[in-house]
């Protein structure tokens, strides 16, 4: 027997042991979980302050598995409420989605400007985000209290103008 008999074959079992211990079984379907939230009203929306807006969100689990106590939450400027209707979902179905009602609630006092609201769903398994940016109009301004005041100023000059210098 000769040497490159041996070789090529010693060979070829290395090749095929190294490419065997890095085989990696697919499983056939594999546990994904996958939740999705998202605003199916308009993305911007104009509101007064202490003016309630209603929101209505879509929480889908686009995942093959379920997903269980699911808790809303909200990030909003200091003073505004926000609530959802229902607050959690205790089961949802693979494939399976369920809208929200989000009402939100600017302060009363809340000046005119853009804010941004951002939306949590938060379950056992994940957490998904998102956000959505609404105007205040007619709200309080700083503006308005400037003028106001200059406003005021100049018709109590008028006033002590007319006192002091009057009828001569």
């Amino acid at each position: 027997m000769t040497l490159g008999k041996i070789v090529r074959p010693a060979l070829l079992a290395m090749l095929l042991m190294s490419s065997l211990s890095s085989f990696r079984p697919v499983l056939a379907q594999e546990n994904k979980v996958d939740l999705t939230i998202r605003l199916l009203s308009e993305y911007y929306k104009e509101l007064a302050p202490g003016e309630n807006v209603l929101l209505f969100m879509e929480v889908k689990n686009n995942g093959n598995t379920a997903i269980s106590n699911i808790r809303f939450n909200a990030s909003a400027p200091q003073g505004w409420q926000t609530s959802f209707v229902p607050d959690s979902i205790s089961h949802l179905s693979a494939g399976s989605s369920q809208a929200v009602d989000v009402h939100i609630v600017p302060g009363r006092n809340t000046s005119k400007g853009d804010a941004t609201i951002t939306l949590l769903a938060e379950a056992d398994q994940t957490r998904a985000v998102t956000s959505t940016f609404l105007r205040v109009k007619g709200g309080i301004s700083l503006w308005l209290w400037v003028g106001a005041g200059i406003g005021a100023l100049v018709l109590a000059g008028f006033i002590i103008v007319f006192l002091r210098f009057g009828r001569e």
